[in-house]
């Protein structure tokens, strides 16, 4: 892991950016780097060789690095890099925390790939789960005199933590290198007159401000949990609402225009419910999904959401689509979407409901 840190010049505190040209959004990556950097170079915010030449754009990437795949290491790398070169060159990348960087850190590993373990062995790798299977049975014997660490037990024990798990747990630690970069990342974002953020905002956290919202997350994934469900864990969470995606939009219209009057922005930008393979707007593109399903555990579907000035796009298969912004112009938007790739079933479901 090469984590170079610059902390020094990042503030955490600042979330709202006014006056910027371009922005490009991509959703969840999930750890898998080949489609991450061929997301980046059709938005032309990175060449082949995958270095910044996107100038003052603002990249938002939506969270969701990890999991499911296993390259998430390469991909934090990467976006470490690009944060350093984007400054330098007038722009910004906001990473911003999905709730698969919150399992992490809270020690919820169901989602993890082995690969993404394996990227942390070393040599030393063997002596270190040696030394943490002997503290576990130390502690376990401490709780129980009569507990014995047998064959079977040995063996569950150690296919359960393979070689690099200790050192991905340390890494994902609030004061270890992902975790900390993790903790300097916000999770609501306001770039001009755009909502960015991962799930969603629900009624619940409608009265929250932009900087609480960062700021109690960050605590909460900082090790303030309390004894109670927190932010980080609800439904209600904005790393974990899918309102917006999933409820329909005649129940969940008078709350989406609730929210934009809230935060002053024309729009919300979201992640994290993947299933259309496009840039999906809903709401006439009041509401705009950007989780196109880009690893491979997805489907591998290439597309980022584009916005110059007040024009918004879709960019999918090299082409720029303008994205719908009345409700006639929905339908024309998704038929040509597919046209441009193997729509997924759920896609198709949604022309053929709008053709009715």
């Amino acid at each position: 892991m090469l984590l170079c840190f610059f902390f020094a010049d990042l503030q955490a505190s600042e979330n709202e950016w006014s006056g910027v040209s371009r922005i490009v959004a991509v959703g969840d990556i999930h750890g898998d780097y080949d489609n991450y950097r061929a997301v980046l170079l059709q938005a032309k915010v990175v060449n082949k060789r995958g270095n910044w030449v996107a100038g003052d754009t603002h990249l938002v990437q939506l969270g969701d690095l990890a999991d499911r795949g296993a390259d998430t290491n390469k991909v934090i790398d990467h976006l470490t890099k690009l944060q350093r070169q984007a400054e330098a060159a007038g722009g910004k990348v906001h990473v911003l925390i999905g709730n698969h960087e919150a399992m992490n850190m809270l020690g919820d590993l169901t989602y993890v790939h082995p690969g993404e373990y394996s990227a942390f062995r070393n040599s030393k790798s063997r002596q270190l789960r040696s030394r943490y299977y002997d503290n576990e049975v130390n502690r376990l014997k401490s709780l129980d005199n009569s507990f014995v660490a047998d064959k079977a037990f040995s063996t569950q024990w150690l296919d359960a933590h393979p070689l690099g798990y200790v050192e991905h747990r340390q890494a994902w630690q609030p004061s270890g290198d992902i975790g900390a970069w993790v903790l300097n990342n916000n999770v609501v974002v306001k770039i001009n007159r755009t909502l960015f953020l991962h799930g969603g905002i629900s009624p619940a956290v409608l009265p929250m401000s932009i900087t609480e919202i960062n700021q109690k997350i960050r605590a909460e994934l900082d090790g303030n949990l309390g004894e109670d469900l927190g932010l980080s864990e609800s439904e209600d969470s904005p790393l974990w609402y899918r309102g917006l995606a999933n409820n329909p939009e005649v129940i969940e219209a008078s709350h989406v225009d609730s929210v934009l009057q809230a935060y002053d922005v024309d729009r919300i930008v979201i992640g994290h419910t993947p299933g259309h393979g496009i840039v999906l707007p809903r709401f006439a593109g009041k509401v705009i999904i950007v989780d196109t399903g880009i690893a491979d555990y997805y489907g591998g579907h290439i597309a980022s959401l584009l916005i110059e000035t007040d024009s918004v796009f879709a960019v999918q298969s090299n082409q720029v689509l303008s994205l719908p912004s009345t409700e006639d112009e929905v339908l024309p938007y998704l038929e040509r979407a597919a046209e441009l790739s193997a729509p997924t079933a759920a896609l198709e479901s949604l022309i053929e409901s709008l053709k009715r």
